[in-house]
């Protein structure tokens, strides 16, 4: 079980950081570096972290939110940094 958690979390971290570099950095894209981590309660199923998590990553929304659900089934740790997150994320 150990092992599907890992390769679930490299997989989710590999396609952030594919999807950060295959925007361009040039001067007509600066708003798209200015983005902000906030709650997207509009979008969001329970409190919107999700779907916040979704806007600033620019994955899609069902990836984040399995990769929530995976995260529960480890010994609840995904229950505990849900709530961290709604506390530490501002609103949209």
């Amino acid at each position: 079980m150990l092992w599907l958690i890992r390769a679930a979390a490299y997989g989710l971290s590999g396609l952030t950081i594919w999807n950060f570099f295959q925007g361009d950095a040039g001067l007509n894209n600066l708003s798209a570096i200015h983005q902000h981590l906030a709650l997207d309660a509009n979008h969001g199923m329970v409190f919107g972290v999700c779907a916040g998590i979704s806007n600033y990553t620019g994955l899609d929304v069902t990836i984040i939110r399995l990769a929530w659900v995976v995260s529960v089934f480890y010994k609840g740790l995904g229950i505990g940094l849900y709530i961290l997150a709604f506390l530490l994320m501002p609103m949209n």
